[in-house]
């Protein structure tokens, strides 16, 4: 039985050679897709921006 789709969006963004290096040096780090890295390094920021708000 196939995976539910999650609620999501593509993005196709042109990023410096450098992060992109990094980013897939963390992902692969972590033993996450490129995707799953990203999203949870913006929803940590994402967070901490309501944080620091508070």
């Amino acid at each position: 039985m196939p995976r539910s789709k999650k609620d999501g969006r593509h993005i196709n963004y042109y990023i410096d050679r450098e992060i992109y290096e990094q980013l897939k040096a963390y992902a692969d780090e972590k033993g996450q897709t490129m995707t799953t890295a990203i999203e949870r390094i913006l929803k940590q920021f994402f967070e901490k921006q309501v944080e620091d708000k508070k």
